[in-house]
């Protein structure tokens, strides 16, 4: 009958250690019954010690985290406050509040520093922006003192301008009815009086602007030569140029085209012996023949 006190206490304790967790009664059920409540844990509910505050510093744990504190004991003490856990009031009071607050000092400082160098940067846009007005007024204004002394001398240049354009126009157009009229007497021109002069296109369907007597004319023109021979087969039309003044020497030029309802298509070029076996190729050689002769027929192509 003597130890029956002692085992009522002991139940009564493992009574109060289950209003923290059920699930750990069984675990400490043997350890409470023979050591007594001594042993339980001081962090479980229903024992002394202090939990957590509602607020630290002044400030809800929301509060913190917005501030961005939100970490380590702050975020420790926010736990315990969730979970209803226990602490000794010395190590609550003097470690665990402090070190919280020093925390949330900190980011009440950081924030602070922040909100003054956005001001500082507020600041200082606002002033170079205040000062780019005042430099684009006096800009504005010494703007319009250089237009009122400068205009009648703009003007005098525009007319001269206008006078150098209109003679320049005028020497073109000397220097085109000049060629034009070349191209005329060239040997080729006259030999090619009976076929119809049809634009030189070096792909299906893409003609150029150039037509076939103004290409020869000028490939005559950049290299004379001692003569042509001229034949057609059906629709294919072939031009030899016999010893033409080529850089290598006096060799001839071979060129094939095949008629087509709006234009006639170059199938064949070869000049000396090198000889163009590709539509850009000839394309390319096409345009080298006539640069130097017929510029602006060149860049037709």
């Amino acid at each position: 009958m003597s130890q029956r006190p002692d085992r009522l206490r002991h139940f009564f304790c493992v009574l109060c250690a289950a209003r923290m967790s059920h699930a750990r009664v069984w675990t400490l059920l043997p350890a409470l019954l023979m050591a007594g409540c001594a042993s339980l844990p001081l962090e479980m509910g229903g024992f002394g010690g202090s939990t957590a505050p509602q607020t630290v510093a002044g400030l809800t744990y929301e509060e913190i985290q917005q501030l961005g504190a939100l970490r380590g004991t702050c975020a420790h003490l926010q736990d315990m406050r969730r979970q209803g856990r226990r602490v000794d009031a010395t190590e609550m009071t003097e470690r665990l509040l402090p070190a919280c607050e020093q925390m949330i000092e900190s980011a009440r400082e950081k924030a602070r520093q922040e909100r003054e160098e956005a001001e500082r940067r507020e600041i200082a846009v606002f002033m170079a922006r205040e000062w780019a007005v005042v430099e684009a007024q006096v800009a504005q204004r010494r703007s319009r003192e250089r237009e009122w002394r400068e205009a009648e001398q703009q003007r005098q240049e525009a007319e001269l301008l206008r006078a150098q354009l209109a003679q320049a126009e005028e020497k073109q157009a000397e220097r085109r009815a000049a060629l034009a009229e070349r191209i005329r007497t060239t040997t080729i021109y006259d030999k090619l009086s009976e076929y119809e002069d049809k634009p030189v296109a070096h792909s299906i369907g893409q003609p150029s602007q150039t037509t076939l007597k103004t290409f020869l004319a000028c490939v005559e023109l950049a290299y004379p030569n001692k003569g042509y021979r001229i034949s057609q087969s059906g629709r294919t039309l072939t031009i030899i140029a016999r010893e033409a003044q080529l850089p290598r020497g006096d060799l001839p030029i071979e060129m094939r085209f095949n008629e087509n309802p709006q234009y006639w298509r170059m199938t064949y070029l070869m000049v000396a012996d090198i000889e163009a076996r590709q539509d850009a190729d000839r394309f390319v050689l096409s345009q080298n023949l006539v640069a130097q002769s017929c510029p602006q027929e060149g860049g037709l192509f």
